[in-house]
């Protein structure tokens, strides 16, 4: 019955007092996953607890900028910092009771800099980020190897990686912190043939190839920039693309041919992945691309012949994937690239064949997906390359015909898109990334 009563006081203190000694202490807030935003004031993150909080603790420390209240566990402050998804423990006591709970809180970077990869010209074109607007402006650009596809920032947003598909190498950028400009530090071969995907550990110095034949690792010094090849492990035929959770527990690797998505398992201490795969699960026709929500809970996957998406829901503990009913319905043709907007609420598509983007919303509750409010939005020619930029307020989409890249805004409250203009790139602009920076 006492369940049944529990209910949440408005200070923040408790939850139903008078029952609170009938059961062991219980704390949680409105939410186990929050996002917050470089510089912008948060507002407090006040638990619920079924007795008074005498004490409040949390670990690891909080970033620079947020502040734990230890006599009620409020959050509150402007963080100062971006930051990953990252887990915390927060455990709170009432006299000789006490509760322990997770917390993950993800710090999205205020955007700066933005980064177009174009496949033909082997240029990587620089733009700065107008942070109130969203609105692209150029400052250049850079050359890479033979026919780049895909790029990654580094966590700590001071490297861009290239992965080059038909010189079968990487590219490694620092990225200047004051001005976006980019510096080569270092060509090196990428350990298979056709490098086709890329992607950054969430919080290790340590990023991941997806060739047709295999799966690269390498470390990134801390100090000079330097890629070292620390593992190399088998992989089904057929790259489209690779991406690992917000926790950096586990890899997951479509089939581009045969159907199907594998999972690996990810060492904690050293992030290699495990060559045994952990799971194999049906897709539909040519997956090509996916990628897992920011909580963690759920992955999206672009089936490129279906025209659709498939939706799962991840477990954490054993990296397993269960599918979440039906794919969605066919919106248009030759459906690319996915992005979600990082607080965990939008889904965005390309559809090169058709020339829009599809816009869903996400089932806060089941990772449902559902079309927006307003379902789709025009773009140039051959819409491929898609991503939300460092702080979930604007999305571009290179358009791989038109040698352009559209931009838009992101309405908060339902996920449709008002359109920004659009920017000149090289030719056959193929993918696009943007990034912030630290103090």
């Amino acid at each position: 019955m006492s369940a049944l009563l529990e209910f949440g006081s408005n200070d923040g203190k408790f939850l139903c007092s008078a029952f609170s000694g009938l059961n062991p202490f219980r704390l949680h807030y409105s939410s186990d996953f929050f996002v917050v935003r470089q510089n912008e004031p948060t507002t407090p993150l006040v638990p619920f607890a079924s007795g008074p909080i005498e004490r409040c603790q949390i670990s690891p420390s909080l970033p620079a900028g947020l502040t734990l209240n230890e006599s009620n566990c409020f959050i509150s402050g402007t963080p100062l910092v971006g930051m990953n998804s990252t887990k915390y423990l927060i455990t709170a006591s009432y006299g000789n009771q006490q509760a322990t709970i997770p917390l993950v809180i993800k710090s999205l970077f205020a955007p700066k800099y933005a980064y177009v990869v174009n496949t033909t010209s082997a240029l990587v074109n620089l733009y700065s980020v107008n942070a109130n607007t969203g609105v692209l402006s150029s400052i250049g650009n850079v050359a890479v190897g033979g026919g780049p596809e895909s790029m990654a920032v580094s966590p700590s947003q001071l490297y861009l990686t290239v992965a080059n598909r038909s010189s079968n190498d990487i590219s490694q950028f620092a990225i200047n912190q004051n001005n976006g400009n980019l510096t080569i530090l270092q060509t090196i071969e990428s350990g298979g043939v056709s490098p086709l995907a890329i992607t950054y550990h969430p919080y290790k110095d340590i990023f991941y190839i997806r060739h047709p034949q295999n799966i690269t690792t390498f470390l990134v010094d801390k100090v000079t920039g330097n890629l070292t090849l620390i593992s190399t492990i088998p992989a089904s035929t057929g790259a489209s693309s690779i991406a690992i959770d917000p926790f950096g527990n586990y890899l997951y690797v479509p089939n581009y041919s045969g159907k199907m998505i594998d999972s690996y398992r990810v060492d904690p201490s050293t992030g290699i992945p495990d060559p045994n795969v952990v799971q194999s699960i049906s897709t539909g026709l040519q997956p090509r691309s996916l990628e897992v929500l920011s909580n963690g809970k759920y992955l999206y996957l672009v089936n490129e012949s279906d025209n659709n998406i498939s939706a799962y829901k991840l477990d954490s503990s054993t990296g397993f994937l269960n599918s979440i009913g039906p794919a969605t319905s066919p919106m248009g043709l030759i459906s690319r690239s996915v992005a979600t907007d990082p607080t965990g609420r939008f889904l965005y598509m390309t559809n090169q064949g058709s020339d829009f983007v599809s816009i869903y919303g996400i089932d806060p509750v089941t990772g449902s997906l559902v079309p927006g409010v307003t379902s789709s939005i025009g773009t140039g020619d051959g819409p491929t390359g898609i991503a939300t930029d460092s702080s979930g307020k604007f999305l571009y989409v290179t358009n791989f015909y038109s040698n352009t890249v559209d931009m838009f805004r992101i309405n908060q409250t339902d996920g449709s898109l008002i359109s920004n203009g659009s920017v000149g790139t090289n030719t056959l602009p193929i993918a696009i990334v943007t990034t912030g920076t630290n103090p």
